[in-house]
């Protein structure tokens, strides 16, 4: 008699995701913190302080970036039913962009005035879209099958969100790839971008639900 041994629970990976997002959370901090010795005996303490002000611009971007990712993470995470091998990794996936973010702050806070500044851009931008990139290539890899269960309050058909989120996602991947694209030839303009695409989904519960309601429409007219 084959013998299975059972999926973890998903509360261990939230529980591991939230200390994640803490950390990372945490560490957006302190290079605005690292600031105060460097300005703190200036003589012009106000002009040294809004010189500093890709710092405190690449902080607050990245503290919206990880929260509403935060939020995205649980607003679906709470319908779903059990896990497996795919459901795992995808959360693990997750928050290796989770870790990198900070990472991507602090270059771009680096590089904002410098010459280099496409390349920070560029970079926060891979860290911003990681994770669509990912998601896509872990469902083609799996035959483009999303082996997710929903729970019984699940506001959508479950078969036709199955269908639905790959293009969610999807959509996502080419906006993406499209900014970081862009930013290697205007990064201002690539920096805007990913401005309105972090606005868009700071509430994801109505963004996503009215994202989701088009994408179903375009899949049943299919």
């Amino acid at each position: 008699m084959e013998v299975h041994v059972k999926h973890i629970s998903h509360k261990l990976i939230d529980s591991l995701s939230d200390g994640v997002f803490s950390i990372a959370l945490t560490l957006l901090g302190l290079d605005v913190v690292a600031l105060v010795s460097k300005i703190g005996h200036e003589e012009d303490f106000n002009a040294a302080l809004f010189e500093e002000w890709p710092t405190f611009f690449a902080y607050v971007l990245g503290f919206v970036v990880l929260f509403s990712m935060w939020y995205t993470y649980h607003s679906f995470g709470q319908y779903t039913d059990g896990t497996n091998a795919w459901i795992v990794w995808n959360h693990g996936l997750n928050m290796l962009w989770v870790a990198l973010m900070p990472f991507g702050v602090a270059l771009l806070a680096d590089t904002l005035n410098t010459p280099n500044r496409k390349w920070g851009v560029f970079y926060f931008g891979i860290c911003l879209f990681g994770y669509n990139f990912i998601w896509i290539a872990q469902w083609a890899l799996g035959r483009f099958k999303l082996p997710i269960s929903f729970k019984d309050d699940f506001p959508w058909d479950h078969d036709l969100a199955r269908k639905t989120l790959p293009l969610f996602f999807g959509f996502s991947t080419i906006i993406g790839v499209a900014l970081i694209a862009i930013s290697l030839v205007n990064p201002w303009i690539a920096l805007t971008g990913y401005g309105l695409y972090v606005l868009m989904n700071a509430s994801p519960v109505t963004s996503m639900g009215k994202l989701m309601v088009r994408l179903s429409v375009f899949v049943e007219g299919k």
